[in-house]
């Protein structure tokens, strides 16, 4: 037992040094367009679209001088110069991420699962919450790790989001066999650890899907480190990035569609230089988008969280990067 308690005290702080490694490498962004899959078209700007869009004007949204901001907690950092251009509060003030958690949901399971190993989904669904978003799975279905990231992604998945805990959590234990409900827990008992391990540390989970509970919170601080944890990861971004994508289930096609109205190309709330990242919400939170913008020599991660209606949430994100970008 002390064996094994030296041994994660030595995985926790070679996790440590990787934070430091991390945050030193947000002058020098490592996510660019061009790590994007074929998929990821939508969120590709050529030089010749975006020399356009500097002499014509820009051509997404842009918004009066006097609309106010609707969230009730938002920020602007910049992750070249490593600091918030604008912060409505305290980087440390509470804030309930809904399910942008699921950003680090994906980043955990990848510890411990491969990303081309089938898994079939079982008992894990029976953890989900009933009427919650889920990404239409169901019992029998064989689907790989990456297919679980990218359904919990696009569509906002519960149930893949806690198919993905369960396999995890039946990693971490070395016990194939073990039920739903602890293999989920011994997930996000980890989650918690790799969180304070990353510097997130005013940062609690409950749960590896982002459902409200009192004590499952973070902060804009946290957040803001969250979202450049996932810059640096090609499979986060390459599903953030993506619009939309189509696998067979069950013997039919499931469209999984992206909850982030900014990278996709019909949606009125499109802009080009989005590139990511993910949605949230639930009636405590509220609606709530972090997102993350790279235009020209500008590398942006802005959050807005407790907006009042869904469309909020894109509106206010795009007048705050306007408010950035724009002359």
């Amino acid at each position: 037992m002390k064996k094994l308690i030296f041994l994660e005290m030595a995985v926790l702080s070679a996790l440590l040094v990787v934070a430091v490694l991390i945050s030193a490498r947000l002058d020098q962004p490592t996510f660019s367009q061009g790590n994007i899959s074929a998929s990821s078209n939508a969120t590709d700007t050529t030089e010749e679209t975006q020399t356009e869009a500097v002499q014509t004007g820009p051509t997404w949204n842009t918004y009066p001088e006097d609309r106010q901001i609707t969230a009730k907690q938002y920020f602007v950092y910049d992750c070249k110069a490593r600091t918030y251009l604008l912060n409505s509060g305290a980087e440390d003030d509470r804030v309930y991420p809904a399910s942008i958690t699921k950003l680090f949901t994906a980043y955990v399971a990848m510890q411990y699962l491969h990303p081309h190993t089938y898994y079939t989904v079982g008992d894990a669904l029976d953890m989900v919450v009933p009427g919650s978003s889920v990404a239409k799975l169901q019992k029998g279905d064989i689907l790989t790790a990456r297919q679980l990231i990218e359904g919990m992604l696009l569509s906002s998945g519960n149930d893949a989001a806690y198919m993905l805990a369960c396999e995890a959590g039946r990693v971490i234990k070395g016990q194939p066999d073990l039920d739903a409900a602890s293999a989920a827990q011994a997930f996000v008992d980890q989650m918690n650890k790799w969180a304070k391990a990353m510097g997130m540390l005013n940062t609690h989970f409950v749960n590896p899907d982002g459902i409200h509970d009192p004590d499952h919170y973070s902060t804009i601080k946290d957040l803001t480190t969250l979202a450049t944890i996932c810059l640096g990861n090609n499979t986060i971004m390459q599903n953030a990035s993506t619009p939309e994508a189509d696998i067979k289930l069950h013997e039919e096609t499931v469209v999984w569609k992206n909850t982030n109205a900014l990278i996709n190309p019909t949606s009125d709330h499109y802009c080009p230089y989005a590139i990511g990242l993910k949605t949230g919400q639930t009636p405590n939170a509220g609606s709530c988008l972090l997102s993350a913008f790279r235009k020209d020599e500008q590398f942006l991660v802005i959050g807005v969280f407790g907006c009042p209606e869904e469309t909020d949430r894109f509106d206010d994100t795009l007048q705050l990067f306007n408010q950035f970008v724009l002359d």
